[in-house]
């Protein structure tokens, strides 16, 4: 029996090699998206209301009768989110219901908190991104209180939009908010936070 050796294939093989990495290749770039920046991890377990932003507000610090709070704005959802400018906050009882309580947006009164009279910038939220702003008031008082407009009751509840004209949000400190002095609280503008 004569065996024959089929000497064009090697040639072949090399043609078909270039031809095949070529066509996986488009293949790969036909099927794999462009990378863009890395976006950060949205956290788990957050619930995300409409329009993808999730607000809360941690505890207060309390200094010389000045209390600060926190107020932390986190994109949940899958787009970017721009704010310009202060969140609306509405001073809430236990039942939900409106004190009556003024909110100013900045304050003079309040020269102590860092950023409170910061001016208002553009911050863009990418999903996974935080900004803040803090909720200042000064309660110095001692004893019982005469009712007053601003002294109507105890805050339990903060209602806040990121800015006005958004859905607002209730958030629930975790402590009274004791608003008792005459000079109204003041919320700053929202500032980015820094990365986690």
């Amino acid at each position: 029996m004569t065996t024959t050796t089929d000497t064009a294939r090697p040639g072949r093989l090399r043609r078909l090699v270039p031809l095949l990495a070529a066509g996986a290749l488009l293949t790969a770039c036909g099927t794999t998206p462009a990378p863009g920046p890395a976006a950060a991890p949205v956290p788990a377990g957050t619930d995300c209301p409409e329009p993808g932003v999730a607000i809360t507000a941690g505890p207060a610090n309390a200094a010389m009768g000045l209390r600060v709070l926190t107020i932390e704005m986190v994109n949940c959802g899958i787009h970017r989110y721009t704010v310009t400018g202060y969140p609306v906050v509405q001073v809430l009882d236990d039942e939900h219901r409106p004190l009556g309580i003024t909110v100013e947006s900045g304050s003079s009164a309040y020269g102590a908190v860092s950023g409170l009279d910061a001016t208002p910038v553009q911050v863009t939220l990418l999903p996974g991104e935080r900004a803040t702003s803090a909720l200042a008031w000064r309660n110095t008082l001692v004893g019982p209180v005469l009712p007053t407009p601003l002294t109507a009751g105890t805050g339990t509840h903060l209602a806040v939009s990121p800015t006005p004209g958004r859905p607002p949000q209730t958030v629930t400190p975790g402590h009274p908010l004791d608003f008792g002095d005459a000079v109204a609280p003041a919320v700053g503008p929202w500032t980015p936070a820094a990365a986690r």
